[in-house]
C-alpha cells in the first residue's frame, strides 16, 4: 500500500520533535473518490465512512499497524483512505487512480488491517490511540473488555467479561455467602433504618453505608436522599448528646444545650427565736467602780487643775441585772455538690446514619 504524508502531517511531526511530544493518530476515514493524493490535501475528497482506530501499535521503527471496525448500515467501495490525528489533522493519505482498495456492504461488520511502513518521517514522535473502540457484544465484534472486581461486586455491568480467575471468585462459597449477607444487610437497613435517623451504635466503625454523625461534611450529589435531610452537607455533631422528641411548633434537629428546670424549694426556712431578756448571776452584796471628774482650787488669777476621783458607787446589797438580746437569725451557707451536667444513668455509644 502506498501512502502519502500530507504537508499538515509533516508540519505536526516537526512540531512534536520540537517540542518533545507525541502526536497520536486515532481515525481512519473511507472515501469514494480515485485520484492521485497531493502533498497540500487537508481532507479526503468524498469521505464516505470514519471510524476510531480499535487496536494500533507500532511493531518498529517506521511500522504502524492499525485496525479499525466499521459496522452498521454504512456501505462503500473505498477508493480513498485517510488517517487523522487526534486534532483532525489529515496526517496521511492513499488513493490509487481509482482502483477499490476496500469494500463494505450494508448490515456488514468488517474489520479492516492497515500495516503502514513510513520513511522520511519522524516516527519516534508518532504513537497510536484507541478512542470510542466499539466494545464487543453478542452481536457485534470489537474490543472485549475484562470486568473488574469492583465491577463483578456491583453486579450491574453487562459489557465486560469475566476471566476465569474472576469467575472462580465470584462463585466461591465464602464470597457468595458475604456477599449475600452484606446486601441483604443493606435491603434490610433501608427498610428498617430510614434516611436520617440517628441509630445508636456500640462500636466505632460505622456499618458499610453508614457513617458516624460528627459534624462532618457529605457528598450531597452521591447522597441524594441524605441532602433532602441535611441541603446544607453537613452531618449534625452527636458527640455527647441525646435526642428528646419536639414540641409542636419547634424546628426539627435544633441543636439545645442542657439546662436545669427553674425550681424553688417550698417551706425551707432558717428557724429564728427571740431570747428575751436574759438575767446575769448574783454575785452577793457589791459596788461598782466609776470615775468623776472635777476642779480643783483657783479663783481669779489663780491656775485651776482638772482631777479624776476614783469612787464606787455604794453597796446594795445581793442584786442581779438584766440584759435584752432580743429576737435574731443566721445564714446558712449551702456547699456544691454534683457533677457538671444533669445526667441519667447510660453508656456511651456512637449515634451513626445510614448514607444515600
Amino acid at each position: 500500500m502506498s501512502l502519502l504524508i500530507t504537508d499538515a502531517g509533516i508540519a505536526a511531526s516537526i512540531q512534536a520533535s520540537n517540542l518533545g511530544v507525541s502526536y497520536k493518530i486515532t481515525q481512519i476515514a473511507m472515501g469514494a473518490s480515485g485520484y492521485t493524493p497531493t502533498h497540500n490535501q487537508t481532507s479526503l475528497r468524498d469521505e464516505t465512512a470514519r471510524r476510531p482506530i480499535t487496536q494500533g501499535s507500532v511493531p518498529g521503527l517506521g511500522q504502524l499497524h492499525f485496525e479499525v471496525l466499521f459496522d452498521g448500515d454504512i456501505e462503500y467501495e473505498a477508493r480513498e483512505i485517510g488517517y487523522f490525528l487526534e486534532d483532525g489533522t489529515l496526517f496521511a493519505v492513499d488513493s490509487r487512480d481509482g482502483d477499490i482498495i476496500s469494500i463494505k456492504r450494508s448490515d456488514t461488520v468488517i474489520t479492516e488491517i492497515f500495516d503502514l511502513t513510513l520513511s522520511g518521517t519522524e516516527i519516534d514522535t508518532i504513537t497510536v490511540e484507541i478512542i470510542g473502540a466499539a466494545n464487543a457484544t453478542e452481536r457485534i465484534a470489537g474490543i472485549a473488555k475484562i470486568i473488574t472486581n469492583e465491577q463483578v461486586d456491583a453486579g450491574i455491568d453487562d459489557s465486560a467479561f469475566l476471566t476465569i480467575k474472576k469467575i472462580i471468585r465470584a462463585f466461591d462459597a465464602p464470597y457468595l455467602i458475604n456477599k449475600l449477607v452484606n446486601n441483604l444487610w443493606l435491603k434490610l437497613a433501608a427498610k428498617i433504618f430510614p434516611v436520617g435517623a440517628a441509630i445508636p451504635w456500640f462500636t466505632d466503625i460505622a456499618p458499610d453505608g453508614f457513617c458516624i454523625m460528627k459534624n462532618q461534611a457529605f457528598d450531597l450529589v452521591a447522597n441524594p436522599e441524605l441532602a433532602k435531610i441535611w441541603p446544607n452537607g453537613i452531618i449534625p455533631d452527636m458527640r455527647g448528646c441525646g435526642v428528646i422528641g419536639k414540641e409542636d411548633g419547634e424546628a426539627v434537629g435544633v441543636f439545645q444545650e442542657g439546662q436545669i428546670k427553674e425550681h424553688g424549694h417550698p417551706d425551707s426556712m432558717v428557724g429564728s427565736i427571740d431570747l428575751g431578756t436574759k438575767t446575769t448571776n448574783t454575785t452577793g452584796n457589791h459596788t461598782h467602780p466609776y470615775t468623776s471628774s472635777g476642779v480643783s482650787g483657783g479663783g481669779n488669777g489663780v491656775n485651776r487643775h482638772a482631777i479624776n476621783v476614783g469612787a464606787t458607787t455604794g453597796a446594795s446589797g445581793n442584786h442581779a441585772h438584766s440584759v435584752l438580746i432580743g429576737s435574731h437569725a443566721h445564714a446558712v451557707m449551702i456547699a456544691l455538690f454534683g457533677a457538671l451536667k444533669n445526667t441519667i444513668d447510660h453508656r456511651k455509644v456512637n449515634w451513626i446514619v445510614r448514607m444515600a
